[in-house]
């Protein structure tokens, strides 16, 4: 299955199945699209914000469903925070539309990636959300993210990995497709109906603001569920931004090469992916080859068409 690429004059829903996000950023982000000739179509109650939430859940399943079924070629998310994985039980009542749209976004969105690509079998975008499209934001990433959309760039290739164990340190390669995204929303995929499925898939991971326990928790978690155990065929991790000490330390990465250790598989470090200053779309559920060694890069189609 794959995504139709976007031309002058389509339309892209605009969902906010997760936290709100400012007006300033919504209308930044939205005017971003315009200018790339696209049509974003926004429901009118998109922002009704409750404590936690963009709107209410109810108002979120409309939009969500509204955008399934509707002839945009693609949905995108407003921003992530928290939501997303209360529209799931609802999906599930939900007949797949015939032809899958792509869906845009990350860090929250993770849920939703995971049930598209286990459930669907939808390819899906992990990249940046609405609220980080502003007019001015100049970026590498968000430049090459055109590239995709039009299908101008239907491949990426991911340098200068670092292996982290020495199963990633042989010459070697790996083909397969990649899922994953937010740690702490894998982690909460645990014990229901969309767990993540990592068993011989590429897993990619990514977090902001967890501290070096927080981050050791979680792998351990994921480990003893038998969810990073055999059968994963590498792990790869992406930016892990923040989560310093109250001394100023940080222990991620002690965290990630310990669990990169007790594994019989590899894992490698350095994807341009997630909460950092620069968050280069990736491609889940796609076609991937992983490239190990001393040069080690991971290949991506993207899925579209």
């Amino acid at each position: 299955m794959r995504w139709q690429y976007l031309k002058e004059g389509d339309s892209v829903d605009i969902i906010a199945p997760a936290s709100h996000s400012p007006d300033l950023k919504l209308s930044e982000g939205l005017g971003w699209i315009s200018s790339l000739g696209l049509i974003p179509k926004v429901p009118h109650d998109l922002i009704d914000p409750d404590i936690f939430f963009a709107s209410s859940l109810k108002q979120q399943l409309a939009h969500f469903k509204e955008a399934l079924y509707s002839d945009s070629k693609a949905i995108w998310c407003l921003r992530g925070g928290y939501g997303s994985m209360r529209l799931i039980p609802y999906l599930e009542k939900m007949k797949p539309p015939k032809k899958p749209k792509l869906l845009i976004g990350f860090s929250d969105i993770t849920s939703l990636h995971l049930y598209l690509n286990q459930k669907w079998n939808w390819p899906t975008l992990h990249g940046r959300t609405i609220s980080q499209l502003g007019l001015n934001i100049q970026s590498p990433d968000r430049e090459e993210l055109i590239e995709i959309l039009l299908g101008r760039k239907k491949k990426k290739t991911f340098d200068q990995l670092r292996p982290l164990n020495k199963f990633a340190e042989k010459d070697w390669s790996i083909k397969g497709k990649l899922v994953g995204g937010n740690l702490r929303i894998l982690q909460s995929s645990l014990g229901t109906d969309w767990e993540l499925e990592a068993k011989g898939k590429i897993l990619f991971v990514e977090d902001v603001s967890e501290r070096g326990y927080s981050v050791d928790r979680m792998l351990e978690q994921l480990h003893q569920a038998k969810i990073l155990h055999k059968g994963v065929k590498a792990l790869v991790f992406g930016d892990f931004s923040g989560g310093d000490e109250k001394n100023g330390e940080n222990h991620i990465h002690y965290a990630i090469q310990r669990f990169a250790q007790r594994v019989n598989y590899p894992v490698l470090m350095g994807l341009p992916c997630g909460h950092g200053e620069e968050n280069f779309a990736l491609p889940l559920n796609t076609k991937c080859e992983l490239v190990l060694g001393d040069n080690s890069h991971l290949i991506c189609d993207y899925g579209g068409k």
